[in-house]
Order: C-alpha cells, then sequence, then structure tokens
C-alpha cells in the first residue's frame, strides 16, 4: 500500500493546482514511472483516487524509467516491483542486497488543465 499513499499524495497536489488555477478541464497529464514501482498498483490507485474528480477522464501517459541493477559480483537487471521483497532487492546471483525507495519512482512530469470557454 506504500505505492497507494505515493499516488495519493500526488493526485492531492494535483487537484489543488487545478482549483488554484480554476480550470475546468484537464487536458493531459503525464508521468515518469520507474520500473521498481508496480504500473498496476499505480493504476488502480490512480483511478480509485480520481473518481468523481477531474481527473477522471483525462487523456494520461506513463513512460517507465529502466532501474538498472548492477552488482559487484557482475549480475546486472532491470529492477521491476515483482523482483522486490519489501523495499528490498536481492541479488539473485550472490545475495547482495539492495534497498529501493519507490517515492522516487514516480513523478508528476506535467499537467496541463485550462478553464474552458
Amino acid at each position: 500500500m506504500h505505492e497507494y499513499s505515493i499516488v495519493d499524495s500526488i493526485v492531492t497536489s494535483m487537484l489543488d493546482a487545478i482549483k488554484k488555477q480554476n480550470a475546468t478541464k484537464v487536458v493531459s497529464v503525464r508521468f515518469k514511472r520507474g520500473s521498481a514501482f508496480s504500473e498496476e498498483a499505480f493504476e488502480q490507485a490512480y483511478r480509485s483516487l480520481t473518481v468523481g474528480t477531474i481527473l477522471e477522464k483525462a487523456p494520461m501517459q506513463i513512460e517507465t524509467v529502466n532501474l538498472d541493477f548492477n552488482c559487484a559480483c557482475g549480475h546486472r537487471q532491470v529492477i521491476t516491483s515483482d523482483d522486490l521483497m519489501g523495499h528490498m532487492f536481492v541479488c539473485p546471483k550472490c545475495g547482495a542486497t539492495k534497498e529501493i525507495d519507490e517515492a522516487h519512482d514516480l513523478e508528476l512530469v506535467e499537467l496541463v488543465a485550462q478553464k474552458e470557454d
């Protein structure tokens, strides 16, 4: 549920910004998501948090950026949410661990809102 609270914080900020602009329509929303941040969890949280809001039917793009793991043992791979044990990634070759902070793996890149005439 860590992903949910991250998405909640971003959606709340977006709704506040839209309200301050007195916007009546959201033209587009663009996110950047790290490969360790579950796309399914993001989409589920975003859908549930935007129901009944101006964001509900807004066009949305999600760009995924790979989180590369390069272990000292020579093992290399792209880390996905399926590879994590909680917030930890364990190298399948040598057992070395790396803490992954998903909070930095989701970013609002652009929010375009406007007043309809």
